[in-house]
């Protein structure tokens, strides 16, 4: 969406100006940071196209307008309880390595990505990727660190958190579904 569009440019622009000065930059784009959303449009393509399979299915599915499938899956989100439940399902399965999420997230991003190309060959923006997705092995290792060192606390429902002195709310490193959120 627009939001995202603004930053990049904002973002590219500073790049330049940094590597004008010297400087060795990362452009770093998170497509494929995964969360509520990404479960939602799991879930919803997976409702659109139930004989979908996954990755590898990109010319099997007519996602003209992203916004608009967006705001259709975010609509079902908010008024179906079940539907909400699916999608948060979804999230961890993916983080879980569930091959049919992963499956419909990489052609989830791969047609995002297709049409970010375009907008960002006309801009000369140029990218690397390393989303949400890219951390996810790495978790569990961190939580079994604050874990040996006497750290997590586990709360009811079975949510992992680290209490910060002074900080008056926690840090989630995992939720009680056993997935994780932006603390981990």
């Amino acid at each position: 969406h627009v939001g995202h569009l603004r930053s990049t440019i904002i973002g590219e622009a500073v790049c330049r100006l940094l590597e004008f000065c010297g400087n060795d930059v990362k452009r770093i784009n998170h497509v494929g940071d995964w969360g509520t959303q990404f479960g939602m449009l799991i879930q919803f393509l997976k409702e659109e196209y139930p004989d979908l399979k996954g990755e590898g299915d990109i010319d099997q599915v007519n996602i003209t307008d992203l916004t608009a499938f967006y705001k259709k899956a975010k609509e079902r989100f908010d008024e179906s309880p079940e539907f909400k439940k699916m999608s948060q399902t979804n999230v961890v399965k993916l983080q879980s390595g569930d091959k049919e999420c992963l499956g419909i997230w990489q052609l989830l991003c791969d047609i995002s990505r297709r049409e970010f190309k375009k907008v960002y060959d006309r801009l000369d923006i140029t990218t690397e990727e390393c989303g949400e997705s890219f951390y996810n092995d790495k978790i569990p290792a961190v939580i079994q660190e604050f874990d040996d060192a006497g750290l997590i606390s586990i709360e009811e429902g079975g949510a992992k958190c680290i209490f910060v002195p002074k900080a008056p709310i926690p840090l989630m490193v995992q939720k009680s579904d056993g997935g994780f959120g932006y603390d981990s």
